[in-house]
């Protein structure tokens, strides 16, 4: 028995010896149910890629594996290569990166995307630079997480955000225009409201004539002062600036704008050689070629041109010649 059991000793030693010499113990990897390769040291490859796993430079929030290597130690011949870098690139290719990158908002859209928060406050400073303080484009900056990591350069950033900023500014501006164009028709409705109607004061050439406006006079016809080269040609009547002025009768506007001493002028041609004028307006309503009525607002009361306050200059003129208006009127 003695004897048996030293053979079956040695021949142990020797099958094992052999086994040594032309096998090796290695570890088989298997990762998501496919076999990759061979490894001798687990423990290496486990560090490899927890190190992967932790890494967080950059842009990098975290990192998610779904499941690990598995690992089998078994002899296998010793010629056998390793497959380090296979597993790694197969354990990388199945991770899950998380990026931490920055959005710039403007009124809550998100319009541009950098990859640090220095570069989105750099981007909203900029835009703001210049810009008027009662134009809000309520510009942020939000940190999001995403696992696609796309973002843009910052001349890309700044090109995106400034297309924006003008827009917003050219909207702004049209709004300003459309407001004043508002308080403009409103001061004109004002105007309007603030001319009293009358009836008809007098006919000349059997044409009724009404009052243009309703005032104080405050220099007559034939007038002769300092201020003038020659007598008065017309009647002044003094009332509030921005009164609004309607024709002596209905006809046709023959001129309509800035006329030396006499200012801002509308003159209206009532046929039959009669022509009426209206003179230092502050504004004009009408415009050459225009037909008006004693409905129309022609234009409001000023002192424009060569004039000493807020009146209206009236003529009346037949045949070229000025006529006396308190002959038809006031």
């Amino acid at each position: 028995m003695l004897k048996t059991l030293k053979i079956v000793t040695i021949g142990s030693a020797v099958i094992v010896t052999v086994a040594l010499v032309k096998y090796k113990p290695m570890y088989e990897v298997t990762f998501a149910g496919e076999k990759i390769g061979f490894i001798e040291n687990k423990e290496f490859i486990e560090k490899k890629i927890n190190k992967f796993l932790n890494d967080t430079t950059g842009n990098i929030a975290f990192r998610e594996l779904n499941e690990f290597p598995e690992y089998k130690l078994m002899l296998v011949d010793r010629d056998k290569k390793t497959a380090k870098n296979e597993i790694i690139m197969a354990v990388q290719n199945s991770t899950i990166t998380t990026y931490r990158i920055y959005a710039v908002t403007a009124e809550g859209e998100q319009k541009a995307i950098v990859d640090s928060e220095e570069k989105a406050e750099k981007i909203v400073n900029e835009i703001k630079e210049n810009l008027d303080e009662k134009i809000d484009l309520k510009l942020g900056i939000t940190e999001v997480y995403t696992t696609e990591y796309n973002v843009n350069s910052e001349e890309e950033a700044l090109n995106t955000l400034n297309e924006f900023k003008l827009a917003k500014v050219e909207e702004y501006k049209k709004q300003v225009r459309i407001q004043k164009q508002k308080a403009a028709e409103a001061a004109r409705a004002k105007s309007v409201a603030s001319t009293t109607r009358v009836a008809a004061s007098g006919n000349i050439s059997g044409m009724a004539l009404s009052i243009p406006v309703n005032g104080t006079i405050s220099s007559r016809f034939g007038a002769v002062s300092s201020s003038r080269s020659s007598a008065h040609t017309g009647l002044d009547i003094a009332t509030s600036a921005g009164t609004g002025i309607r024709p002596i009768a209905p006809g046709t506007v023959t001129y309509s704008g800035y006329k030396g001493s006499y200012g801002n002028l509308v003159i209206i041609n009532h046929g039959n050689g009669i022509e009426s004028y209206y003179a230092h307006c502050n504004s004009l309503y009408v415009s050459v070629g225009q037909s008006v009525d004693t409905n129309t607002t022609i234009s409001a009361v000023g002192s424009t041109g060569n004039s000493t306050g807020p009146h209206l200059h009236l003529e009346i003129r037949v045949n070229g010649t000025p006529v006396n208006p308190q002959n038809y009127l006031y």
